[in-house]
């Protein structure tokens, strides 16, 4: 009896056996495994447009019952003695309260239904972002359109902003990566309103007439693309903005392009002192326009060179290979008025900068000469898609996408299309782009950190061109 139980116990392993290894032959190894590729759509959206000029888009969505709004109201630049205004006034319209609602009262009403609302001003626009449960939604329009069209400005919260921009200011030359981005830009932009900033002279000279003058002129519903995206109906959410945005009035708007820019490509090297134990390295030129067909190659490119993390060669050389720095990357910028920045940046100790440096040189000298290999290529490919496969998960993300997109006056398929242009590319095709849009013989390289403590001049690399802080 216990002979016949053995026996069938070991003939039910052999079957087990037998049975896994018919499986395992039909398993294939990952690197026999091939995908459809990938195809990504955008959720249906509808476009909607006001009588007031108003205008944007919209997607119903159901899941949770959370209202979100975004609002880019169009401005023009800052003169360049009062650099520092659009920031300046997107902030005070927000936190200094309306006709009807005062700033503190504001405050407290959303922090108490846990609803958010934010103004982010930059020098071309001011971005609003609404977030609140919907049955808040009609409260929380009610402060909006408060401050869209009677914002109060109060002389107390202009000097408390002014002073916290002037306090950030004076810590600005504390900090060697912020001087460095500073610097960078004013070597790449020259005199070009892309280069200004912020000073004591230009925040000191905004007045409350100025911050009026800015609302007045630039904060009307023709001049303002709007996202919504939320548990409501387009129905729903049409008549609540009709409600209460019926007091904000259109009127003509006139915003003006940046004057026009020539990329040139000439080398420089510049220093910045500053008694540090690391130094803090940018080399780059001039980037890409945000409407240049050949952008989705450019961004594969940078991100085999230094903008895909530890796969990149960048990262691989100088901070895994010769372990010199704990960050070492590249990125390539682009701007829809102009040119961004293309820059390869390093921070290492004292000891290594130069040799930092020239590393950083050769590994961009190489892409441009070689290219990448098939591997990378395919590598980066795979990496980058798989990534933006989460840009479609939000349907939030998406009509953010699409008002940004409609400001920037591209298409409001480009994310789709850069899908398909890149899940196409070869190493050939990155090879091109790389030999056009790296210039190894126009780099500017700036350095900011103690030049006693370098173990070889920065003069190996060019004449050097001495930086002096205020």
């Amino acid at each position: 009896m216990k002979r016949s139980l053995v026996l069938c116990t070991l003939a039910a392993a052999c079957l087990l056996l037998a049975a896994a290894g018919g499986r395992a032959a039909k398993v294939k190894h990952p690197d026999e495994l091939s995908y459809p590729k990938l195809e990504l759509e955008t959720p249906d959206y509808e476009e909607m447009e006001f009588e007031s000029g108003l205008r944007g888009f919209f997607i119903e969505d159901h899941e949770v019952p959370v209202v979100e709004i975004v609002m880019m109201v169009s401005t023009n630049r800052a003169p360049k003695e009062k650099t520092g205004l659009n920031e300046l006034a997107s902030w005070a319209i927000r936190n200094g309260g309306g006709e009807n609602w005062e700033a503190d009262r504001i405050n407290d009403e959303l922090e108490f239904v846990s609803a958010s609302l934010e103004f982010d001003g930059s020098p071309r626009q001011t971005t609003i972002r609404l977030n609140c449960l919907k049955k808040d939604l009609p409260m929380c329009l009610e402060i909006l359109g408060d401050l869209l069209t009677a914002p109060a400005f109060p002389e107390d919260k202009i000097e408390l902003r002014r002073e916290t921009m002037l306090e950030n200011i004076r810590r600005e030359n504390d900090e060697p990566r912020k001087i460095a981005w500073r610097e960078f830009r004013n070597v790449l932009y020259g005199d070009h309103p892309m280069a200004w900033h912020e000073s004591e002279d230009t925040v000191t000279s905004i007045t409350r007439d100025d911050i009026v003058a800015f609302h007045e002129t630039y904060f009307r519903p023709n001049n303002t693309l709007i996202g919504i995206t939320g548990d409501v109906t387009a129905g729903e959410i049409t008549a609540l903005l009709n409600e209460e945005l019926a007091a904000w009035e259109p009127a003509e708007v006139s915003i003006t392009e940046d004057p026009p820019m020539e990329p040139t490509y000439e080398p420089s090297v510049h220093y910045v002192h500053k008694d540090v134990s690391q130094g803090v390295i940018l080399v780059g030129h001039l980037g890409a326009n945000s409407h240049d067909e050949n952008l989705p190659a450019v961004r594969i490119m940078n991100f085999i060179l230094g903008g895909g993390s530890f796969t990149s060669r960048i990262t691989q050389r100088v901070r895994t290979q010769e372990g010199l720095a704990y960050a070492a990357y590249s990125f390539y910028g682009d701007d829809p008025w102009c040119y961004g920045v293309f820059a390869a940046s390093s921070q290492t100790r004292s000891d290594a900068t130069a040799r930092a440096t020239a590393l950083m040189i050769e590994i961009i000298e190489d892409m441009h000469e070689n290219g990448p290999t098939e591997e990378e290529v395919e590598r980066a490919v795979d990496t980058y898609l798989n990534n933006h496969v989460f840009d479609y998960d939000s349907k939030q993300a998406i009509v953010r996408r699409l008002v940004r997109l409609e400001w920037e006056g591209r298409p409001l398929d480009t994310a789709e299309r850069n899908i398909d242009v890149i899940g196409d590319l070869t190493a050939d095709d990155i090879a091109e782009v790389a030999a056009d849009y790296l210039h190894p013989e126009g780099l500017r390289v700036l350095v900011v950190g103690n030049d006693e403590e370098f173990e070889q001049p920065l003069s190996n690399f060019g004449e050097v061109q001495e930086i002096a802080l205020d």
